[in-house]
Order: structure tokens, then C-alpha cells, then sequence
């Protein structure tokens, strides 16, 4: 059975309601994802050339139809490109959380607790070393990679290959220390590297106050899957970026909650 409705000299049926609603909500979705990027102009752009095609062939303007028709064909090949690394973030946040859902059933289904905190030693030292190095207001930035590549983004560096360790972190931050600029990369619960170059973000809605670590941190947490915490140099305050969020300010058990989730 098939509900119709008739406006004015439209007919619609139950299908076309969804249909619009569907299309919304992928709309604002993919404001979402592109919202304080150039990609966002890109795309507008390209969307008010495909209603000026449509209008245009409405009128019958068959010359001026068929270029803008070339444009779009050409465009939309373009924007596969162009918006290769937000197609790329949207694909890895939908696939992990796809993964962490599964992982959450079979924990339950085998009865494993949630509290990692006594098989996870190594956050209590990265703790401790970012409320020290915020104390002294020592600037520093450690990414955490998670399901990432890091070497498809992050690059440069020294290899440490080194166990997680209180002082061994101070120590890298220390201002007199050759290895402080830069951040520091955790891999499978290891210091893979320090003093690596990340990507800066181009967001326009970042603060205004954040720093050249932030930006980094927000950067890189745009492009692949990590975790990114930060001490200011300024402030000494913790902050957090992941999937080109920023959370600045963090409390300890804040701090201590987010190591526990992503290391």
C-alpha cells in the first residue's frame, strides 16, 4: 500500500519523505566533517554549480547547461581528490567504530572487566611526567597511535624504540634536551620515536590563543586514528585532541581516564 499526498500539482508519497530526510541528514553530516576546512568552500562551490546546472537546463538553456554538465563531470572526479583526507578520516572513524563495538560485545560475552588499569602500568608514568612538565610548564606533545599508521603522516624524528618510563619522557621535554621540539610517538605501548614533525591543522575555529603544539596535535588527529595530548608552555595546561577535536583544561582524572581509554 502506497500513501500519496498531493501538493499542489505535486504527488508524494511516504518514500519522498524519507528520501529528503535521508539526504538532510547526510548533508549535515558532511558539514560536519568539513566544517572549519577550505574543503568546506570547495564544496559549496560545487554544489551551487550543480543547481545553477539544473536551473539552467529547467529553462532550456541547452548551451550553457551542457558546459556547466562538463564542469561537473570534471568536478566530481576532483573532489575525490580534493577531499581525499576527510573521506579517508570519515572511512576510519566509521571502521573503528564499528571495531570498538565489536570488541564491547565479546568482552561482554567473556566476561572481561572494563578497569585496564592494572594492565596498563605505562599510563601512570605518562601521567606523572605531564603533571610534572605542567607544573614547570615544560611544553610538550605525545601522540598515541591507535588502529594509525603514523609513518603514512607523521614524519622525521629520532627511533627510540624505548620502554614508556617517567623520566625517560621528562628527560625528552626538558628544554635543554636536543630531542624537546617535536612530539614524542607511542606505539604498541613503546616509544617508537621522538622529536617527529606532524601536520598542522588549517582550522579556522581553533582558538586563537593555542599554540603551533596544538595545532600540530589537532593536525594530525584530523588526517589518521591517534590520540594526542598536550601540555602548553604558556598555561601549563593539559589539553587533548582526537579526530580534530580539541579539549583543552584537563583535570588529572580526566587526564588519567583518557590514558586508561587510549594507551
Amino acid at each position: 500500500m502506497q500513501l500519496l499526498f498531493n501538493i499542489g500539482f505535486l504527488q508524494v508519497d511516504i518514500w519522498d519523505f524519507f528520501d529528503i530526510l535521508i539526504v538532510g541528514v547526510m548533508l549535515y553530516q558532511l558539514y560536519r566533517l568539513l566544517k572549519g576546512s577550505i574543503a568546506l568552500n570547495i564544496f559549496v562551490g560545487m554544489m551551487l554549480l550543480f543547481l545553477s546546472y539544473q536551473a539552467f537546463k529547467a529553462l532550456g538553456m541547452d548551451l550553457l547547461s551542457s558546459i556547466l554538465y562538463q564542469f561537473i563531470n570534471i568536478g566530481f572526479v576532483s573532489l575525490i581528490i580534493i577531499f581525499q583526507p576527510e573521506v579517508r578520516r570519515f572511512l576510519l572513524l566509521l571502521g573503528n567504530s564499528t571495531l570498538k563495538q565489536r570488541d564491547s560485545v565479546w568482552n561482554r560475552l567473556l566476561g572481561r572487566g572494563e578497569d585496564q588499569s592494572e594492565t596498563a602500568p605505562e599510563t601512570e608514568d605518562i601521567r606523572r611526567a605531564f603533571l610534572r612538565m605542567a607544573g614547570n610548564r615544560t611544553g610538550a606533545l605525545v601522540v598515541i597511535t591507535r588502529d594509525a599508521d603514523p609513518d603514512t603522516i607523521i614524519t622525521g624524528g629520532t627511533s627510540l624504540n624505548a620502554d614508556i618510563s617517567y623520566g625517560l619522557l621528562v628527560s625528552i621535554f626538558h628544554k635543554e634536551s636536543p630531542l624537546h621540539d617535536g612530539a614524542v610517538v607511542i606505539q604498541d605501548r613503546r616509544i617508537s620515536r621522538a622529536s617527529a614533525i606532524l601536520p598542522v591543522s588549517e582550522n579556522s575555529n581553533l582558538p586563537k590563543s593555542v599554540g603551533l603544539r596544538h595545532r600540530a596535535a589537532v593536525g594530525v588527529s584530523e588526517k589518521i586514528d591517534v590520540a594526542c595530548f598536550i601540555v602548553s608552555e604558556e598555561t601549563g595546561k593539559i589539553s587533548f585532541a582526537m579526530n580534530g577535536v580539541l579539549e583543552r583544561g584537563l583535570s588529572e582524572a580526566r587526564l588519567r581516564e583518557l590514558l586508561l581509554e587510549h594507551l
